[in-house]
């Protein structure tokens, strides 16, 4: 039987991810070039379903410029025993073309891919199993909003 009571707490687990890195918060969060230079974003949970979406969409078109994740889960194919075994996890980060540049030496998609990178690839104890790089591209959503998205293979659950 396949246990898809884990893919809603996976889900949860790799938001938390996100959520616990104060550099992609405050990314996400401050508008400014020097974002990293701002207070820590001190309660993450308020941009759940706001700037950080535990789903592939967001649900309309914000009137102020803001940057965005989405998460997306998908092609989860049974293994033996039938439990999940494999699949993808998809991290789509856009932002409004005024919010790109930084003084990082980064765009700030990049600079938040970048940092989803080194929490989320090939790495053991995330609470989802270990995970490989499958691609990355660019994303355009509309005239204004533009970045990219990155997919891991989740190549073993916990």
């Amino acid at each position: 039987m396949a246990h898809l009571e884990d893919l809603s707490k996976d889900k949860y687990t790799v938001l938390n991810r996100l959520l616990n890195n104060q550099n992609i918060m405050k990314a996400v969060v401050y508008n400014d070039t020097s974002f990293l230079d701002k207070q820590d974003v001190t309660n993450p949970d308020k941009i759940i379903f706001d700037r950080i979406f535990p789903h592939r969409f967001i649900p309309k078109t914000s009137e102020q410029q803001k940057t965005y994740i989405t998460i997306g889960f998908g092609d989860y194919r049974p293994v033996k025993g039938g439990s999940f075994k494999s699949g993808k996890v998809t991290f789509s980060v856009f932002t409004h073309q005024d919010l790109f540049k930084t003084d990082y030496g980064a765009l700030r998609t990049d600079f938040i891919l970048t940092e989803i990178d080194l929490i989320i690839n090939s790495k053991d104890g995330l609470g989802i199993g270990r995970t490989e790089f499958f691609k990355m591209d660019e994303l355009s959503i509309n005239s204004d909003y533009h970045g990219g998205y990155i997919t891991y293979k989740i190549i073993e659950f916990n």
